[in-house]
Formats: structure tokens, sequence, C-alpha cells
């Protein structure tokens, strides 16, 4: 899909995923992660606003886990540390849904298929917006699992951000691809109108 055009979505039939935009994360992409921090809460209040159908996914390891004991990877993202805590800008509302994730897949072995039955968003018919870090990785894998999943899916560019550019330009091309680009759909988020966005202005006029 054209960035430009504008994409219309029922509240109903919609809900937005906001992947890893926690503190340890957001550090590591330095200051360019701040416009995107901006362009996922104005999104996020959108949403909040039309139909609160909205999933926070955090990424948590426990000190156990392979990537450490196994492979040697320093220590990240340790569960219940300050380093896994949502930015300011983004902690979830009381009554929002927290997916916790053990790996780079927002599906494996998580409850996100059971919250997006609780929100009947369903696959063949349904809408799902895609933002958070980082875009190569754990953005991309949760594109991809949506994707597989059969439903239609958008990415507003200016709302996923990678630590390095060509992990920016490596996702955004593989979503624009044939592989792909039949139900995936690279946007921007001020051209994903929902039906409350419309209602307000239509009153504006």
């Amino acid at each position: 899909m054209d960035a430009e055009r504008t994409t219309e979505l029922t509240p109903q039939n919609s809900g937005l995923i906001i992947v890893d935009m926690q503190a340890e994360g957001c550090e590591r992409h330095g200051d360019g992660v701040k416009p995107i921090i901006r362009n996922i809460k104005a999104l996020l209040d959108r949403f909040r606003q039309a139909n609160r159908k909205i999933i926070h996914v955090q990424s948590v390891r426990a000190k156990d886990h392979p990537e450490f004991t196994f492979f040697g990877k320093e220590y990240s993202l340790i569960e219940d540390s300050p380093a896994v805590e949502f930015v300011e800008e983004l902690k979830p509302a009381a009554d929002e849904v927290v997916v916790k994730k053990y790996s780079h897949d927002c599906f494996y072995q998580t409850s996100m298929e059971e919250q997006l039955k609780k929100f009947d968003l369903r696959l063949r018919r349904d809408h799902i917006v895609v933002t958070g870090i980082g875009s190569n990785n754990c953005v991309y894998h949760a594109v991809i699992g949506f994707h597989i999943r059969n439903y239609l899916v958008y990415v507003p560019e200016n709302c996923i951000h990678a630590s390095r550019a060509e992990g920016q330009e490596f996702a955004l091309s593989q979503f624009r691809s044939p592989a792909y680009n039949f139900n995936v759909s690279v946007t921007r988020s001020e051209n994903i109108k929902l039906a409350a966005d419309l209602k307000r202005a239509a009153a504006n006029n």
C-alpha cells in the first residue's frame, strides 16, 4: 500500500499492538526513538478513544534463559527489573492488556492468541496495527506472526524504529515485498483513520 493513502479502520475490527517500548530497549535505540515514542503515543490516544483494543508487548528474560546460560549473551531485559518497565509516555492503562514474551516472538508460548480471542479480533477479517521496536527483530516477528495468521496488518513506518538504519530499511523492504504485501501494508500513523477520528473531523467542518 502507498504510505500516502488513507486507511479507514472500524474500531470494532481493529487492534493496536505496541512492541517492547521499554526502558532498556529505548535507551539502547538512543535519541532517534524519541519521535517514534511521540507518534505511537498519538496513535495510542486515538485507539483509547475509539475502542481500547490495545495490547502492549513486554519482552522479559529470566536469568536462567538459554540466551545467557547456554549462548553466553550478557544479561538484558531481566524480568521484574527497571530495565523492562515501559517508558513513561507509553505505560499501559490499568485496564489495558500486557502480553509478556520470552523471545523475539510475541506468539511463542505467550497469551497473545488468547487476548486476541477476548477482543474478538479474527483472522481474515480484522485489522492489526503494529508499532514499536526493533523494526528488524521484535517488530518484524510480530508483523510476520500476524501475517501468517492471515490478519490484515498495517505498519506505520513513523511508529517503528531500528537501532541501525540498515535494520529499518531491511524490515520495510520485507514488508513491502510480494511475499508479504498481500496482507501487510506499510503506511504512516496519520493516514490511519478510525471511526472516532472521522466523526470528530465531520463535527469540526
